[in-house]
């Protein structure tokens, strides 16, 4: 580059975020075993070469697309005697990580993404809520409400309920949330 020449964006930066969209998309819509690299490849524009360069598998891609999706923080802010209510509501209003979750749990037959999924709920879920928790069996409280999030969003993303899919969000709000509710806090 010369003095006078103005920097180029990191087009490989740009590629690999391009990457990372259309394979989340693909994911999440057809799931894990359907959506192959050379399908992602030519959603965006790519060479499938750079994206096994990239992300070295389907498996690594998969896991890393799914990251920015499975984030629990925004649900835990707050006071912690809502925190049921706050939880089901931020469920039943996030289709697009409840479509995440359902295409991680088909593909956790696979080592690696059955990892991410336990290190996902462990350590972005049971941890910070467990700290939020004042109680000797904070952590088992914690463990045993993140295993009804998980029982929720199974229901609504990988057998689809069509009963709770149709029923009246609110209506599941009160009474899961007062479920998980009573688990976290008593």
């Amino acid at each position: 580059m010369t003095a006078t020449s103005t920097p180029r964006p990191d087009r490989s930066a740009a590629v690999k975020e391009k990457i990372r969209g259309v394979s989340q998309h693909l994911f999440a819509r057809d799931g894990f075993d359907a959506t192959g690299i050379r399908d992602i490849a030519a959603e965006a524009g790519v060479n499938p070469a750079i994206i096994i360069r990239h992300f070295g598998s389907k498996e690594r891609l998969f896991v890393e697309t799914l990251d920015a999706k499975t984030s629990w923080a925004h649900a835990l802010e707050g006071p912690l005697d809502d925190l049921g209510k706050r939880l089901v509501r931020a469920l039943m209003s996030g289709q697009g990580a409840l479509h995440v979750f359902g295409a991680t749990v088909r593909a956790s037959g696979r080592s690696d993404v059955r990892a991410y999924l336990q290190a996902s709920f462990a350590e972005k879920l049971v941890a910070p809520l467990a700290e939020m928790l004042d109680a000797p069996d904070a952590e088992l409280r914690a463990h045993l409400f993140a295993a009804q999030v998980a029982g929720m969003m199974f229901a609504l993303s990988v057998y689809d309920d069509e009963y709770l899919i149709s029923a009246p969000a609110e209506a599941i709000v009160e009474l899961y949330g007062d479920s998980l509710q009573r688990t976290a806090t008593g």
